[in-house]
């Protein structure tokens, strides 16, 4: 069984990599075709250098096969790799994700699920999140980029504790 840990800067390779491929997995269908050339895994890179979140990876034996992060009230990032779905992790990362967040003394956490990633939607449901409403949200674009795009964007909240 995997154990979940604080991510290190040696796993920063395993991140992009799951987090890429899950980004694209789950949402490169419902965003403007325009915005995929900035989710490149360069800019994936970037992206996870500005980033302020504390990860925290399920690793198995050295094999990262999925990571959390969370900031403020937030869970902020959920991906888990495609040959460990099924087998829990993605739950156990959750709950490791709310339990950091009712340690800093939140009582409601809140996550961000773009509408219409329907695996996403059930698999936060079923572990006690409840939607509380939608709006447009601005998307990452790496500094200096001119323009912007945003998408439909669920807001989910959780009581903790």
């Amino acid at each position: 069984m995997a154990a979940i840990r604080p991510a290190r800067a040696d796993d920063h390779p395993a991140i992009l990599k799951l987090w890429h491929q899950g980004w694209h997995e789950a949402h490169a269908h419902l965003v403007p075709p325009a915005l995929l050339a900035f989710r490149t895994p360069e800019h994936f890179s970037v992206w996870l250098e500005e980033c302020t979140d504390a990860f925290y990876v399920a690793d198995d034996n050295g094999v990262v096969g999925g990571f959390v992060s969370v900031k403020g009230s937030e869970v902020v990032k959920l991906y888990v790799a495609a040959d460990a779905r099924g087998g829990g992790i993605a739950a156990r990362l959750l709950a490791h994700g709310e339990a950091v967040l009712a340690e800093a003394g939140v009582a409601e956490a809140t996550l961000l699920c773009t509408a219409g990633n329907r695996r996403a939607e059930r698999f936060y449901a079923r572990n006690g999140w409840e939607l509380t409403s939608t709006r447009d949200d601005a998307l990452w674009l790496p500094a200096g980029i001119a323009g912007a795009f945003s998408i439909a964007t669920h807001r989910f909240a959780k009581q903790l504790g």
